[in-house]
């Protein structure tokens, strides 16, 4: 394996484990931690820089192996006209080696693009469970003199509802009083009983 494909596949061990670390059910600290190490680090332009250098890399490198396995496909004009055997689908043992790295490469290349953007998806859920969890804390630690604002609060609601509900009662009135007048005004064999 070339130092390439070794680093490749460093990557690819690195974040498996990144991954399982994630979803892992840690506590509630531990998962803010992990947060904020990512807060950290998506605020370095540095890190930014390198990440977006290395995916750029492995997606070309990704391209190139789907391009060179193009080439041993049956329909390919350098498959049948490399080598005459080769057209009955016999491939020589240095197709074959190269058409077996190709692969390998391509799979590598895939799992770790592929395991990126499930990191990324990741702490994204992270993120927001941790907000909730903070939040929920939060309201669940309501103490006592707050609890009597509240029971203040919702007396002054209840009493600005009951107000409310006066205003459309009389609401009502004037409107029963106005379809009465409009009754009046009108004819009566002309009404219908649909008004």
């Amino acid at each position: 394996m070339s130092l390439q494909m070794s680093l490749v596949f460093g990557a690819l061990i690195g974040q498996m484990g990144i991954l399982v670390l994630l979803l892992l059910p840690l506590p509630l600290s531990v998962r803010t931690k992990i947060v904020e190490i990512y807060d950290l680090l998506g605020n370095s332009t540095n890190v930014k820089v390198g990440i977006v250098f290395s995916v750029s890399l492995l997606g070309l490198s990704f391209i190139d192996c789907v391009q060179r396995l193009g080439r041993y496909g049956f329909n390919s004009p350098y498959f049948t006209n490399f080598n005459a055997v080769a057209s009955q689908g016999n491939l020589t043992y240095d197709q074959l080696a190269t058409k077996f790295y190709t692969q390998r490469n391509l799979y590598l290349n895939g799992a770790v693009l592929y395991l990126t953007l499930s990191i990324y998806t990741m702490i994204t859920i992270i993120k927001k469970l941790v907000k909730k969890e903070i939040e929920y804390r939060n309201l669940s630690q309501i103490n006592e003199g707050e609890f009597a604002s509240n029971e203040e609060e919702i007396a002054k609601y209840k009493e600005l509802i009951k107000q409310k509900e006066i205003d459309i009662k009389t609401f009502k009135k004037q409107v029963e009083g106005l379809q009465k007048s409009y009754n009046d005004l009108t004819p009566s064999n002309e009404t219908s009983k649909t008004d």
